[in-house]
């Protein structure tokens, strides 16, 4: 026979709360890619040859550029639009570049391509295709980056470098590019960016203003563009 005191004890017992249950583990979420979707538009100025036309003109025209990148998982679909309208007489018509690249980002790396098309209105042929090529790998804090024909089909090849909101690059056969990034708000900014080469006897040189938009929040600095 049980005593008031045992039958206690055993009534505690069995009320006592068991071990809490550990928390459901959250659904992992996607990696982070080496660059994020983007989208951009600026104008400026541009002086030299076009690239889409066969003279040694070495006038002023006026540039406009929109750009946009998506990213579905890894693969990524980059493309923009570029003219040129030029401001003084005797040169060459005003010209139209479109951009078309497919590629895959990863958590480091990114690898695009596809042509630039550019239509020259008053050159012959009106129509010209240019390969376009562009890749990039993070190592830390910083972003190398190659490319042939980027920038619309403007630069003809470069090697380069971003760290933070500023990025460098060299231009082939001699010249440079270079950039920087001024945040305005979480998902926007602005972007100063432009290029000098020389080729042969003709030099070509750019320099634009333009806002750029990131769709989703940006968590990291240093995108390669």
């Amino acid at each position: 026979m049980y005593s008031p005191l045992s039958a206690f004890i055993v009534l505690c017992l069995s009320s006592a709360p068991g071990p809490a249950a550990e928390p459901a583990a959250p659904p992992s979420a996607e990696p982070a890619r080496a660059l994020e979707a983007e989208l951009g538009t600026g104008a400026g100025l541009f002086f030299g040859p076009h690239a889409f036309d066969d003279t040694d003109w070495d006038g002023t025209s006026l540039a406009s550029a929109s750009s946009a990148r998506f990213l579905l998982g890894g693969f990524t679909v980059d493309g923009g639009l570029f003219s040129l309208l030029p401001l003084e007489r005797g040169g060459p018509g005003a010209s139209t570049a479109l951009t078309a690249r497919l590629g895959y980002t990863g958590t480091r790396w990114s690898v695009v391509a596809g042509a630039t098309v550019g239509v020259q209105y008053t050159a012959d042929p009106l129509l010209q295709v240019l390969p376009s090529v562009r890749g990039i790998y993070r190592v830390g804090p910083v972003t190398l980056d190659a490319g042939l024909f980027d920038a619309h089909g403007q630069v003809p090849a470069h090697v380069g470098a971003t760290y933070g909101l500023v990025g460098l690059a060299y231009v082939f056969p001699v010249g440079g590019r270079a950039r920087v990034d001024i945040p305005l708000v979480p998902r926007a900014g602005l972007r100063v960016e432009g290029f000098v080469f020389q080729d042969g006897d003709a030099r070509t040189s750019l320099v634009s203003v333009g806002i750029v938009g990131r769709p989703t929040a940006a968590a990291r600095t240093g995108d390669a563009s």
